[in-house]
């Protein structure tokens, strides 16, 4: 065999591994999106049920972002806001032991272990994502947080789980809007001066997360 025939054999192996590998991806992708969906259907359904109960609750949902608002009472600063996110377009291996699929090694960076993301963010708790779902090929799910501190499950579980998932995120979000369920806010250290006072500028407080 010639240098040239020998090239393209390797080529075409090359071309079949980086085809599985982008098969295999996909699929992650979409599993994860799959179950963003369920998970969005989940929650709203929950607001209208929520809202039956006396809440003000609403969702705005526009592709892969929720935003899932909740109010407590008509009183000022008595509500809380959800937004949960699907990172389109990325796999990777996951690093975090709490989110580890239990079959798979941290070590392992083999596209067949790679997880999706759904995150999650909400004012009160900053900047930073304070839910991280990862979801795998396979259909298992795993979540850690603010919100929920740990849980799994699977993508084809039964509507009435999934729904009873979705209670707790609303009820978490409850708590933050009228720090009940343990939170509550404590004075914050920053500066507040007579002038902030006379402006009617909020005097700066934090919110407290239970352990």
């Amino acid at each position: 065999m010639g240098f040239e025939d020998s090239a393209l054999a390797r080529l075409r192996r090359y071309r079949e591994e980086a085809e599985r590998s982008l098969e295999v991806q996909r699929g992650i992708e979409e599993t994860t999106r799959r179950f963003s969906g369920r998970l969005f259907g989940g929650l709203e359904y929950l607001a209208t049920l929520g809202r039956r109960a006396g809440f003000g609750m609403e969702v705005e949902r526009a592709k892969e972002v929720l935003v899932l608002r909740v109010e407590a009472a008509k009183l000022p600063g008595a509500e809380a806001r959800l937004t949960l996110g699907l990172v389109a377009g990325v796999v990777a291996a996951e690093t975090d032991e709490d989110l580890m699929h239990e079959d798979l090694s941290r070590y392992s960076l083999d596209p067949s272990g790679y997880s999706g993301r759904i995150l999650g963010w909400s004012e009160e708790a900053g900047d930073e994502a304070c839910q991280t779902f990862a979801v795998y090929g396979d259909g298992v799910w795993k979540t850690k947080g603010l919100f929920v501190a740990r849980a799994r499950g699977r993508v084809d579980d039964a509507d009435e789980i999934l729904k009873g998932f979705c209670l707790r995120i609303i009820g978490r979000l409850v708590d933050l809007a009228a720090t009940t369920g343990g939170v509550g806010r404590r004075w914050s250290v920053e500066p507040y001066a007579l002038s902030d006072l006379l402006s009617s500028k909020k005097y700066p407080t934090e919110m407290r997360w239970p352990h």
